[in-house]
């Protein structure tokens, strides 16, 4: 992997272990959604690693996606797709889509023809054809840069934390869904109000600090049930591993390279 924090990222898989193993199971899919490209290397590695993963890409600027494939190796196949779009607008648009069980998403908009669309204020970058009908997100990772500095963070922009977006992202998760910010940022203050936002919207909140970088990682669960935060090195990321050997190894070194409490559950 190309950064410690994507190991961190990663990690967090195991606070929706259960969900992870029945799914494999069965050989349904587990849905993921990735803001922010990159050189590719978080999905390329989630898609190589993870059979059961659907995972969609969210990708503001076209020329990132063209270096990601030039000089990264990044390929799309029918298990990794990337959109060319806003995240926070694709999100929105995801939300008016989703179904749970089969029935539609309660913040859905039917007009009277009876076909469903989003909100009529909202331009798409999900195409109706392609929306309609889709499952509810089960990851949703934020990895994205800010270019305002003066919002005290260098990761996120500040949209993708704001109460209305986080919001906007439990209404697109299933009802195990987790959703992962990758927080960059040296205020204490800004780290606190990020936290008591996503405190105040998830059912289970969780943060993962990595000893040499700034780089804190937030999980917002929707489940009303988790692991114990004792129980996170016992449950080191057996729906991964099974799936990929030379994960195996990877991970374990990671883990002891990182010997510190990395865990704080709030």
């Amino acid at each position: 992997m190309a950064s410690s924090y994507h190991m961190g990222i990663i990690s967090g898989f195991t606070l929706m272990s259960s969900y992870l193993e029945s799914v494999e199971s069965t050989g349904k899919t587990v849905n993921a959604v990735i803001i922010g490209l990159g050189a590719g290397l978080l999905p390329m590695f989630l898609h190589g690693c993870m059979p059961s993963l659907q995972i969609e890409v969210v990708e503001l600027d076209a020329v990132v996606l063209s270096l990601a494939r030039d000089y990264f190796g990044f390929a799309e196949d029918e298990r990794l797709k990337v959109h060319i779009a806003d995240g926070i607008k694709f999100v929105r648009e995801v939300k008016h889509f989703a179904v749970a069980d089969g029935l539609p998403a309660i913040h859905e908009i039917e007009d009277a023809s009876g076909s469903t669309k989003p909100s009529p204020d909202e331009s798409c970058s999900v195409s109706y054809t392609e929306a309609r009908g889709r499952p509810r997100v089960d990851i949703l990772i934020i990895d994205v840069d800010s270019s305002d500095s003066s919002s005290g963070m260098a990761c996120p922009a500040a949209d993708f934390v704001e109460e209305s977006f986080l919001l906007t992202v439990k209404d697109t998760l299933s009802e195990q869904g987790l959703f992962i910010v990758n927080l960059v940022s040296r205020s204490p203050a800004v780290k606190d109000m990020i936290i008591s936002r996503m405190k105040a919207v998830f059912n289970h909140l969780f943060s993962l600090q990595l000893e040499e970088d700034i780089n804190m990682v937030l999980f917002g669960l929707c489940s009303e049930v988790c692991l114990k935060e004792d129980c996170f090195p016992e449950a080191a990321y057996v729906h991964l591993v099974n799936p990929c050997n030379m994960f195996e190894g990877l991970v374990s070194a990671w883990m002891q390279d990182h010997p510190i409490v990395l865990w704080k559950s709030y």
